[in-house]
């Protein structure tokens, strides 16, 4: 029991370490379902390109001069965290794979609409009037 005990403390110390992006993903849930296969990963790569364009995030103002070039430090910082989250998502993919697959929205059939069939009345089907 207490070497068990110890096992999951280790385990949950350690998982910090084992890349901000992987600890990102495994935390964030929304609408589009997180917990994402090698999500960590997904996560560094993204803010590399936000860092690189100097995308700081939704903002409504324009963009002051320093605020326009590269973030250089995020951009150190994420390409670091990079090897730790592919080694991190490696560790959880059993996890995150089956959870996605679990919690997959649920396929709604296509509905498909038909035209009434069109019945066409042929001479003989016509009442006879005479002028």
């Amino acid at each position: 029991m207490a070497f068990r005990a110890n096992c999951m403390v280790l385990l949950l110390s350690t998982l910090p370490i084992g890349g901000c992006g992987t600890v990102a993903n495994l935390a964030r849930s929304g609408p589009e379902g997180g917990k994402n296969p090698f999500g960590g990963v997904k996560q560094d790569v993204g803010c590399i390109k936000q860092a690189e364009t100097g995308d700081l995030g939704s903002r409504t103002h324009p963009k002051s001069e320093s605020e326009q070039h590269p973030q250089i430090a995020r951009m150190l910082f994420c390409a670091v965290d990079l090897p730790f989250s592919f080694i991190g998502d490696l560790v959880t993919w059993p996890y995150t794979a089956t959870y996605s697959y679990i919690n997959q929205p649920i396929p709604t059939p296509p509905v498909i609409l038909q035209a009434p069939p069109v019945i066409q009345a042929t001479a003989a089907d016509r009442p006879q009037t005479s002028p």
